[in-house]
């Protein structure tokens, strides 16, 4: 890899019925970027783990944050309603800029799971994420679905 090389961040939390929430990138510092018509404003994070396009199952990822209220908000939202949450990483060559993103980025690593658990200091969040894609093909495990993921069941 050459010294060129940056990577950049953008973690979101989707509800039932697909509504992002939470849309935050790490990099472009206090700004907001738009890609692919989603508008991603800056929040600083980091996270770490396995980061692999395919998830296989019980494997997690850490995000650590600041301790924020509306970061503890958005988390414990989550945690609460087994809304999913997904980090991407994407890498792109420095020596082309970096005021904004560009098209030539490459995702490297991306993670689609739910809040496990929380914990942290007074300055400091870190958010357990676990892998809620199943590997064969199924998006939501069984044994997270819930009616606000999958809705209510036919009355008969």
């Amino acid at each position: 890899m050459s010294s060129n090389r940056a990577d950049t961040a953008s973690t979101g939390i989707y509800t039932s019925g697909g509504s992002d929430h939470h849309l935050w990138q790490n990099f472009y510092g206090n700004q907001s970027v738009t890609v692919s018509s989603k508008t991603y404003r800056y929040f600083p994070f980091e996270w770490s783990g396995i980061g692999e396009s395919v998830a296989i199952g019980e494997q997690t990822v850490e995000l650590t944050l600041p301790a924020t209220s509306l970061a503890i908000s958005a988390f414990e939202a989550a945690f609460a309603s087994k809304h999913l949450c997904q980090i991407q990483t994407f890498e792109f060559d420095a020596r082309f800029g970096v005021l904004a993103p560009q098209t030539a980025q490459v995702e490297i690593g991306a993670f689609l799971g739910y809040v496990l658990q929380m914990n942290g200091s007074l300055t400091k969040l870190s958010v357990q994420l676990g892998a809620s894609i199943a590997p064969i093909g199924a998006l939501i495990p069984s044994r997270t679905a819930t009616n606000d993921l999958v809705g209510v069941p036919c009355q008969l």
